[in-house]
């Protein structure tokens, strides 16, 4: 492992690298089964276009990217992150793409998504996590359901999707909500 920020069974997340930007993580944001979800990304990607990002997210106090390893073969496969992070209302939002193929099913994506909760909530003391998906994304609306998010609001026909708007649906976790599903007690420790 390389400078993990933390750990998990399968996938352990850290600062991406210079690297990073120079490997795979450009093609996944132009691949369209990898962006078919994400609102943002429907305009080809670059190694110039991910270097400037990457960049920008280095000196961010309102952005956490980080990238997804794994720790078999130390292999980047995906990138998370925290972002739009409200410090004095104590929120963000949330973010897991996993862009290599062969690691999207299975326990990566969930390790990935459990030790980013693990830093909103226990390193950085954020109160609530919100999130986003498009309604027909039957994946994403598992994940959600599994970590105990809650749908907040939907806005309907939000999002173009091969033909046809779907709705974009809006989810929220709390940190008790997190806490309790984690067995965790109000005073436990702070820090992951």
């Amino acid at each position: 492992m390389k400078n993990p920020y933390a750990v998990g069974e399968r996938v352990y997340l850290r600062q991406p690298t210079a690297e990073d930007v120079e490997g795979r993580w450009h093609e996944w944001l132009s691949d369209e089964e990898t962006t078919r979800w994400l609102a943002l990304h429907h305009w080809p990607n670059s190694v110039e276009a991910q270097r400037e990002f990457f960049e920008a997210s280095r000196r961010s106090r309102d952005r956490l990217v980080l990238a997804a390893v794994d720790r078999e073969t130390d292999r980047h496969i995906g990138v998370c992150n925290l972002s739009a992070i409200n410090w004095v209302h104590r929120f963000c939002d949330v973010a897991v793409v996993i862009g290599e193929p062969e690691y999207r099913t299975g326990p990566y994506v969930l390790e990935a998504m459990s030790l980013l909760l693990r830093i909103a909530f226990m390193r950085l003391n954020l109160r609530i996590v919100k999130s986003s998906f498009a309604a027909d994304n039957d994946a994403s609306k598992a994940i959600h359901e599994i970590f105990g998010f809650k749908e907040v609001g939907r806005i309907e026909q939000l999002f173009w999707d091969r033909g046809r708007y779907v709705d974009n649906v809006i989810a929220a976790l709390s940190r008790p909500q997190w806490m309790a599903r984690n067995d965790l007690s109000a005073g436990a420790e702070q820090h992951a």
